[in-house]
């Protein structure tokens, strides 16, 4: 085997464990509300929400690819945004970035925890410990076993899909698709913006590319293309299917094997981004405020689990809170700080296209999504 042939190779399978860490973040437990906000907006007003919402979440993968090549010291997010903006800003970006993530492990600890007691009948307390054992010990273990795990959940969610679509498949009726009227578009806009979401896990990916940015730019678009596929199939399938009567949460749609089916899926997407967003939290805690491993997995995994017990918060209201408004919020920050950064370096190893009328449009996207979440 020659040299060409072992760097090809070697790029290949970094390429395919970065797409798969940044899917298994975006494929979270968002998706699963997607139907039912679909029903809100309308069928083809929804698909056009998700087209605009996937574009700007690329381009926010972009932006923190742009960040983290360009600054030297490895950093996660909020430490890249103090050195840039200050450490005022830097201190909020942290403090978002850290109820970001809080708020998402809890979701994904309360949703996984439920499907799980469910099928084994032990009380939701119980088998939730046990599960989070497994997936404390991934987190504590690092990105190497992440990315062979984000790959093999990934593989597994494609297939529980497409055995989903096989069985559901004669039941499809195309006009069920058409029959919503547009009541709201803000819900929907909510939903879908926190089923993108997964920018920030770009400087993992500088990690597990060695720092190659057209790895990274293939990742972004790549690892945005096939989430929007999935959710686009997914509701496509459960609206074409059940119309109206779909639930709040899609898979409670799904009765008997295809229930499990459909909540394995569930199961699985949310275990992924669970595990995706610990180790965010993690390496926040130790590249950015310099606390030991053992510490900050300590930290990142004990604070949403103590939460649970004492608060019992509902799953859906703590998606909501932790959706659009701070991820919006976060974004915006982010794509100041890619303004302030272009002033100092001068010399960029990568700069996202458009110049500045990209980060500018981006800002105002966002604006536009808190401001209307707010007033509805």
């Amino acid at each position: 085997m020659n040299a060409d042939s072992i760097i090809v190779k070697a790029k290949t399978r970094m390429l395919l464990a970065s797409i798969a860490t940044l899917v298994g973040i975006v494929v979270g437990a968002g998706f699963l509300g997607i139907p039912k906000a679909l029903t809100l907006s309308g069928y083809a007003p929804g698909v056009l929400i998700m087209v605009i919402v996937a574009f700007f979440m690329l381009i926010m993968c972009l932006f923190a690819t742009e960040l983290s090549l360009n600054t030297k010291k490895e950093y996660q997010m909020p430490g890249i945004i103090r050195k840039y903006l200050g450490s005022k800003i830097g201190l909020l970006s942290g403090i978002i970035f850290a109820l970001i993530s809080f708020g998402a492990m809890t979701a994904y600890l309360l949703g996984c925890s439920s499907i799980l007691s469910e099928y084994t009948s032990i009380n939701q307390n119980m088998i939730m410990m046990v599960y989070f054992a497994v997936i404390f010990f991934i987190v504590y273990k690092g990105l190497k076993l992440i990315e062979k795990a984000e790959l093999y959940l990934g593989i597994g969610i494609i297939i529980f899909l497409a055995i989903l679509t096989i069985i559901l498949g004669n039941n499809f009726n195309a006009d069920n698709l058409f029959s919503f009227e547009t009541s709201n578009l803000i819900i929907p806009l909510g939903v879908i913006i926190f089923s993108f979401g997964g920018f920030n896990v770009m400087t993992q990916i500088e990690q597990i590319t060695n720092g190659d940015k057209n790895l990274m730019v293939k990742t972004s678009v790549i690892g945005m293309f096939i989430p929007f596929i999935f959710f686009l199939a997914f509701s496509t399938l459960m609206l074409g299917v059940f119309g109206n009567n779909i639930a709040d949460i899609a898979t409670e749609s799904l009765t008997g094997i295809i229930g499990i089916i459909g909540n394995t899926i569930a199961f699985l997407a949310m275990t992924s981004s669970y595990i995706i967003s610990g180790l965010l939290l993690k390496d926040m805690l130790i590249d950015d405020y310099n606390i030991g491993k053992t510490k900050s997995t300590l930290l990142a995994m004990f604070s949403p689990l103590i939460f649970i017990l004492i608060a019992s918060p509902n799953f859906i209201n703590t998606l909501a809170f932790t959706g659009a408004l701070l991820s919006g919020l976060f974004a915006i920050i982010v794509a100041f700080a890619v303004i302030k950064h272009r002033k100092i370096i001068r010399k960029k190893y990568y700069e996202t296209p458009g110049g500045i009328i990209t980060p500018i449009f981006t800002i105002l996207f966002f604006i536009i999504g808190i401001i209307s979440i707010i007033i509805d």
